[in-house]
């Protein structure tokens, strides 16, 4: 098949990683991909990235997430392509407008990727709605995702498929190297990799290593990442003996492997890629029950899952994991298992392989 990835987005996030994976496996499998993106700066080096798995990369001008001119070019991509399906990776649930109305005028069935829905309202609903109209297929990254879209959005069933994230196991399950952290030898190292943001929950993660700061003084806090919060985050934690702030990072899978646990408090979620990678690296997950986390994770068999928006939570799984060190290992064997049968990459290309040949015979 000739498939054109599409996304106006102007950011390089989780999405547009996923884009980058999706295309290089698609291409394994035989298809041909393309891209067409707004031509933003921070996606200079992706698109250098993009190259090496796609016939063709293009580009279009681009003032604003919205430019108008994104729908004059991409009727002449699409036409002068011959592309069988066009795939729009929505970074939010209002990106993509002018492409609906191009895939229409040139005769190319849509197929979307919802990575992170959540509810619009008023004028942006019902263009949201007009463009679901044109839609032959839409991809939900999580079974939770689905049910809002069907319910909210009133997405048919037998057009929504689920299609989970995928990850290379390879590179973190074979991974040997451990970074070089600032926690001393026979710490208990718990490391929280995410976004600097109030929706991740790192205030309730922070309440609980008060706690565990007495009750707990060899468990450590390493944080990765950088956002928004991470000045006042810094200012009010940065000298705690037990918290460690290391910023944004690019050797995940070195992190990982020297650490004992992920926890990721998120009060809400989108997928959760570096579950996966955790799982990968042998690294037992904690999670908040949201998002992809309820997929991914079985619930004391490979990992587990607490409520949002609880430090006591936080705590209770922390020192269940200290109190049953043989069921570590066997959460993490489990874990490991899972995510190689469900969670591959090559998984993730074929599946939605398989969403596109069911939009071109709709």
């Amino acid at each position: 098949m000739k498939i054109l990835f599409y996304t106006d987005t102007p950011n390089l996030g989780g999405a547009e990683k996923h884009m980058l994976l999706l295309a290089k496996h698609l291409n394994l499998l035989g298809h041909t991909v393309s891209l067409a993106y707004g031509k933003y700066s921070k996606l200079t080096q992706w698109k250098a990235d993009f190259e090496k798995h796609c016939e063709a990369v293009f580009e279009v001008p681009t003032l604003h997430k919205h430019d108008p001119r994104h729908f004059k070019r991409l009727k002449e991509i699409l036409k002068q392509g011959q592309f069988d399906v066009i795939h729009m990776h929505l970074w939010n649930p209002g990106s993509c407008r002018y492409a609906f109305f191009a895939a229409k005028a040139a005769g190319v069935p849509v197929v979307t990727t919802e990575h992170d829905p959540f509810e619009l309202k008023g004028m942006k609903k019902r263009v949201k709605l007009n463009a679901l109209k044109k839609t032959a297929e839409t991809i939900a990254i999580c079974s939770n995702n689905a049910e809002f879209l069907h319910e909210y959005y009133g997405i048919p069933k037998k057009r929504l498929s689920v299609v989970h994230n995928g990850i290379e196991i390879a590179k973190f399950r074979d991974n040997q190297k451990k970074a070089e952290l600032p926690t001393k030898l026979g710490d208990v190292v718990v490391t929280c990799i995410a976004e600097l943001h109030p929706r991740k929950g790192h205030k309730y993660l922070f309440k609980a290593f008060e706690r565990l700061q007495s009750a707990a003084p060899s468990v450590q806090l390493v944080l990765v990442g950088s956002g928004p919060e991470e000045v006042a985050f810094k200012k009010e934690h940065g000298k705690k003996p037990n918290v460690h702030f290391l910023g944004w990072r690019t050797d995940i899978a070195e992190i990982l492997k020297a650490s004992d646990v992920l926890i990721l408090p998120s009060l809400k979620e989108a997928f959760g890629l570096v579950i996966l990678e955790a799982m990968a690296s042998g690294t037992l997950a904690i999670a908040t029950n949201n998002g992809g986390a309820v997929d991914i994770i079985e619930d004391g068999k490979t990992g587990y899952l607490i409520k949002p928006e609880s430090s006591e939570k936080i705590v209770e799984a922390i020192f269940n994991v200290l109190q049953n060190p043989d069921q570590k290992r066997d959460i993490e064997k489990a874990a490991l298992e899972r995510v190689e049968e469900h969670f591959t990459a090559q998984s993730m290309a074929k599946n939605t392989a398989d969403v596109y040949k069911k939009a071109i015979s709709s």
